[in-house]
């Protein structure tokens, strides 16, 4: 966007000079909603998923950006339930193993995370900061010889990301080996499938937007070797076919956001979590379909819904 947009006739002028209708809205509308609901920058990051040619947008009004905005809105709620269940889940998974299976306790293998690390020091402090933020307590209590409930408790996604990567790199048998991401893909980071699942964490907790970026118009590409076994085994189960699969799983949004929902299949053994979840699930859909003569002329989002729809379709035929 070359001309900085400070007013709203220059907000308006923007919209007209790209062929974005205002729909049902007129000049004093658009105003009163970017006053009162969103910021204008924010809203239109949706066009990008529209057909653009010769400087003009096809097919798209401000109706259709302000569905969008508020179908992400819900979207981003719904995200963060899934995200905390598995970080929960996952959590005690590890530590259960490592108390119970395993010749370590949780100092012991604590110890040797860090010390595994380029910068122990680094690394250790990190952590030491993160739970006095969270617990100063546990801090006063534990900051002197580190159990890894304690680290569990108050740390920082990512370090549970790390933590489990490491843990994995050694024990191939563990139940949750499917979360160990191919090691040349990887690289010399400590990463698991629950990156993935950090990246919409991150996006959904921190209210940015995510649907402007779920069509090959506007989503990051992904080679699609980088498409995960879990990822994978859901959307053939859920009959997709290999095109559609193919397609879809290589936008980086649309991939982890699959993959979140087939960590969370995989790994929550609670079928009212899952009944409860899928619901919230099938009733987005439902949402997102309530103004869907909006996008008759766009085949890449209708597609991006019959994904979902067939995806949420299987999960719950299956509980």
């Amino acid at each position: 966007m070359d001309k900085i947009l400070k007013t709203t006739d220059d907000m308006l002028d923007f919209l007209s000079t790209k062929n974005i209708k205002l729909g049902t809205y007129d000049d004093n509308k658009v105003s009163q909603f970017l006053t009162d609901n969103t910021y204008f920058f924010k809203l239109i990051s949706y066009r990008k998923n529209f057909q653009f040619n010769n400087g003009q947008y096809y097919h798209l009004s401000f109706d259709t950006l302000v569905d969008l905005s508020n179908i992400d809105m819900r979207l981003r709620y719904m995200l963060v339930h899934f995200c905390l269940d598995i970080e929960h889940c996952i959590k005690t998974k590890l530590l259960n193993e490592i108390t119970f299976k395993t010749e370590d306790d949780g100092y012991s293998f604590l110890a040797k995370y860090i010390a595994s690390n380029n910068n122990p020091s680094k690394i250790k402090q990190k952590i030491l900061t993160q739970i006095k933020r969270t617990n100063s307590k546990l801090y006063d209590k534990h900051h002197a010889q580190l159990p890894l409930w304690v680290v569990m408790e108050c740390c920082e996604f990512g370090v549970l990301e790390s933590i489990l990567a490491f843990y994995l790199a050694s024990n191939p048998n563990s139940a949750l080996i499917k979360l160990n991401v191919n090691r040349i893909e990887a690289g010399d980071n400590n990463i698991s499938l629950l990156s993935y699942v950090r990246n919409i964490r991150n996006k959904a907790a921190h209210n940015s937007v995510i649907l402007n970026s779920i069509t090959s118009k506007s989503g990051i590409i992904l080679d699609i070797t980088r498409a995960n076994s879990l990822a994978s085994e859901l959307v053939i189960k859920a009959k997709i076919s290999r095109q559609v699969r193919r397609k879809r799983l290589s936008i980086s949004t649309i991939h982890d956001i699959t993959t979140t929902l087939a960590i969370y299949d995989t790994f929550i053994e609670s079928e009212t979590m899952k009944k409860r979840r899928y619901k919230e699930l099938q009733d987005f859909l439902k949402r997102a379909q309530r103004e869907k003569e909006l996008y008759v002329q766009n085949d890449e989002i209708l597609s991006v819904y019959r994904y979902f729809n067939q995806i949420t379709n299987y999960l719950i035929e299956t509980l």
